[in-house]
């Protein structure tokens, strides 16, 4: 492929996140993750070196808050500056996360760094290389974090080099984000776009891999053990008649994954123990860097009443937790999740006539009947809609739902079986 454009496309970088779910960790993984946002940016820098891009987008949330650090603030800029200096050039959006009426310190920026601070509408810049325009990169930032309105309708292109679209959006319904700044793929489409840098949902999608390329290349760092596997940007290839050329590079400083271990067979807290050793063993191997393991335990298993005894699961952290350690890359256990079950024959105990048996029949209906789900749903939504709640917690989608059901029988079980 001739290739007459490459560029480099991140979003969501989160600077100097905190990682509140681990605080207090301390030691290696304490420094790991302190750290973990600002070496994975050292890697985007490093990866736009390596691969010679001609410039590099960022697709809003460069920052974590729109309180953001100065420790943030300069390391962004000193990295940018870097850039600039070796002739390549960034192109930055602000989003939810760190708009424009954020504290912002007075830094002077070099004349490579391209920062979209109008808010009137989508502000277009050229890109030239010997003196031709190969680009035109169109991007509009947040002026404050809630931006409920349509960006997307307010981009046209211009000229007949590459058009590239910069900015932080929610595309259709189903992203699991809030909507700031909601568009539908059409409108993308009529906008006349070549290609669609966006950010906002952290888990990495090509929407559209042809005219317009729409891509989210999630964010480049988990930041929890939900946003599990590679995370990274895209190396984005351009040909002479505008055809693209996309190339995932995972550049991630610590990653995140989660792990069943099935202890159905299981009869001892040795043999858990060895379980536990041997994933995390697995893990270490397949990765070939830090990682953050939430291990979850599942299946009927004979150890299920031994585990909800006193310490148990904490002890198992604990030596868990100095397996990870012991050696390298380091393998730090989040957390261990009990999800196993009583051996009891439920098929059996549904069928019988007493208050476990109705008990059973109902969560099964809820579970299989869509309205009894909708009724569920309806319950469940007073809580989240609660005041002070409905900024921390976000209604879960229908299949953590059945979760949260399944966990609640297995619970009422215990309870009933033991009072039995």
């Amino acid at each position: 492929m001739s290739v007459q454009l490459r560029f480099v496309h991140t979003a969501d970088l989160h600077l100097d996140s905190p990682f509140h779910c681990l605080h207090g960790s301390g030691g290696e993984i304490g420094a790991l993750l302190r750290e973990a946002t600002f070496e994975t940016f050292e890697r985007i820098l490093s990866l736009c070196r390596r691969r010679q891009a001609d410039f590099l987008l960022i697709a809003g949330d460069v920052f974590d808050a729109a309180d953001r650090s100065l420790r943030a603030q300069l390391r962004f800029r000193d990295g940018l500056a870097g850039l600039a200096a070796d002739g390549i050039q960034s192109f930055v959006v602000h989003g939810n996360h760190d708009p424009l009426d954020g504290w912002s310190a007075t830094l002077d920026w070099p004349k490579g760094v391209h920062i979209f601070r109008d808010t009137t509408g989508p502000r277009a810049v050229a890109v030239r290389k010997g003196g031709i325009e190969v680009a035109r990169i169109h991007g509009i930032s947040y002026p404050h974090r809630d931006v409920r309105a349509n960006l997307a309708l307010q981009f046209r292109r211009g000229g007949d080099s590459f058009n590239i679209g910069l900015l932080h959006c929610n595309v259709g319904e189903n992203t699991g984000h809030e909507p700031y700044a909601p568009c539908s793929l059409e409108e993308l489409t009529a906008a006349g776009m070549d290609y669609w840098a966006l950010g906002h949902v952290h888990a990495r999608a090509v929407l559209s891999p042809r005219a317009p390329v729409v891509v989210y290349p999630g964010n480049p760092q988990g930041r929890n053990g939900m946003e599990t596997g590679p995370r990274g940007c895209y190396l984005v290839e351009v040909d002479p008649n505008h055809q693209v050329r996309l190339e995932f590079a995972a550049v991630e400083a610590v990653r995140w994954e989660q792990a069943a271990i099935d202890a159905a067979a299981m009869s001892s807290e040795q043999e858990l123990l060895d379980g536990m050793n041997q994933v995390i063993r697995e893990r270490r191997d397949g990765c070939g860097r830090p990682m953050v393991l939430r291990l979850r335990l599942e299946g009927r298993s004979a150890l299920h009443a031994a585990l909800q005894r006193g310490q148990v699961l904490e002890d198992l952290l604990a030596e868990a937790r100095s397996i990870g350690a012991s050696g390298a890359p380091l393998v730090w256990i989040e957390r261990i999740e009990d999800r196993t079950l009583s051996p009891l024959d439920l098929a059996l105990r549904r069928q019988a006539g007493d208050f476990l048996g109705e008990l059973l029949r109902i969560a099964d209906a809820y579970r299989t009947e869509p309205s009894r789900r909708a009724d569920l749903g309806a319950v469940l939504s007073r809580l989240y809609a609660a005041p002070r709640a409905d900024r921390a917690l976000e209604p879960p989608p229908e299949s953590e739902l059945l979760d949260l059901l399944d966990r609640a029988t297995a619970r009422c079980v215990d309870l009933l079986e033991a009072e039995s």
